[in-house]
């Protein structure tokens, strides 16, 4: 590859939409531990939705920080492959390209996962990973991917999910009828999986309509983080090395309670919260999600699989004090830890968190309206009072006094 880098430029007036001129550098992270796996988010959003407008800013700008994109050919980044790739035998070849601000990118046709692995003989040359899918792509496969793919598992950790949403559209995608043999449409998806949501184009909106667009979105997903954005205006340091996957906490997983109200266009989409206020033994919490994730019943249950066969839990995280516990995969046993699940589907792991001074070991707040240890659930079909029953029925069976 020669010296001189190819600017990005305008292929057509719809792929990089102008940058605001407010948008400023942001100071070097200097975070990143180069020994240590390096975080990959994956960034998501319909058509339209600005994921482009960010791309380009972080393309571009002078924000101090070293990113290594990977661009999808299809949905918003369409035309701009013809700088950054070349075709031999009808196989798209990957070449990255070190741009002038410290960025890498790259586009690729759905093998995003061959990108990484050619990325990763650069490692050292940057601090993080963003994978943009398609407008149309499920965020949950991707992550499933990301996670279970063994030969990244020491050089990568999947962050998190961020997803970018048009404020003006948004009610119009969720109403969508799902395609054929699919029970969610790409933008319920979308929220569903989320970590992170941008409300772009918010500056479209009034404060009330915003205030009903926020609504819906957090009753489809109430752990996510939620950000007001104008031309996909944001700091960096909200959607990059956020640890999504990597802890549970007060910041990560914030109170997810019964939200109800009528703003919501699919209400068999949610979230819901199930308090662990005590100490359980974690053979029975173990088996317990085994079998809502793998079997896709409420466990405890055996009638219940017919019932709800319609069930799909997209997204499960949990913060317990656990008694007995052992990693999955692993030998070793804890007498007493705190212990973060993260589930995406029917995969799922487990481990140890350190001991800080802001979890105590005692959940006093048995009601969990601000309650630290808990187990959240993000899907669809499920049936609240009967997972409720079946978690009251666990913590009789596995509560350590």
């Amino acid at each position: 590859m020669s010296e001189a880098v190819p600017e990005l430029i305008d292929v057509s007036e719809s792929v990089l939409l102008p940058l605001s001129p407010q948008l400023t550098a942001e100071q070097p992270d200097q975070s990143i531990d180069s020994d240590k796996p390096v975080p990959a988010t994956i960034l998501t959003g319909y058509l339209g939705s600005g994921k482009t407008t960010l791309l380009n800013y972080i393309l571009t700008e002078e924000h101090g920080k070293r990113i290594a994109v990977i661009m999808n050919e299809f949905g918003d980044s369409q035309g701009i492959d013809q700088a950054f790739t070349s075709v031999d035998n009808g196989e798209m070849v990957e070449e990255w390209l070190d741009l002038k601000n410290g960025c890498l990118c790259c586009t690729v046709k759905d093998k995003g996962l061959k990108a990484i692995e050619s990325l990763m003989e650069r490692k050292g040359k940057f601090d993080y990973i963003l994978l943009e899918t398609t407008g149309l792509a499920d965020p949950g496969k991707i992550a499933s991917m990301l996670w279970s793919n063994e030969e990244l598992g020491s050089d990568i950790r999947l962050d998190g999910i961020v997803t970018m949403v048009d404020t003006k559209n948004v009610e119009r995608q969720l109403a969508e009828c799902p395609p054929d043999g699919e029970t969610m449409n790409e933008a319920q998806k979308q929220l569903a999986f989320a970590d992170r949501i941008l409300l772009n184009k918010s500056d479209l909106l009034d404060d009330n309509a915003l205030a009903d667009i926020e609504l819906m979105v957090r009753e489809i997903n109430g752990t996510a983080r939620v950000e007001r954005t104008s031309y996909a205006k944001v700091d960096l340091n909200t959607i990059l090395n956020i640890g999504a996957y990597a802890d549970v906490g007060p910041e990560t997983v914030p109170f997810a309670g019964s939200q109800h109200g009528h703003h919501h266009i699919d209400a068999r989409i949610r979230t819901m919260a199930l308090s662990a206020p005590h100490r359980l033994r974690w053979s029975i919490v173990d088996e317990w999600i085994q079998e809502l994730l793998w079997d896709s019943r409420v466990p405890g249950d055996d009638a219940s699989a017919q019932a709800n066969s319609e069930m799909e839990i997209l997204r499960l995280k949990a913060l317990l004090l656990t008694t007995d516990f052992v990693p999955v995969g692993g030998d070793e046993s804890f007498g007493a830890a705190k212990v973060v699940v993260q589930g995406v589907r029917e995969m799922y792991d487990s481990f140890v968190v350190p001991d800080k001074e802001t979890t105590p070991e005692v959940d006093t707040d048995a009601t969990h309206t601000t309650g630290l240890y808990k187990l959240v659930l993000i899907g669809r079909e499920m049936p609240e009072q009967a997972l409720r029953d079946s978690w009251a029925q666990l913590l009789s069976r596995a509560s350590v006094y």
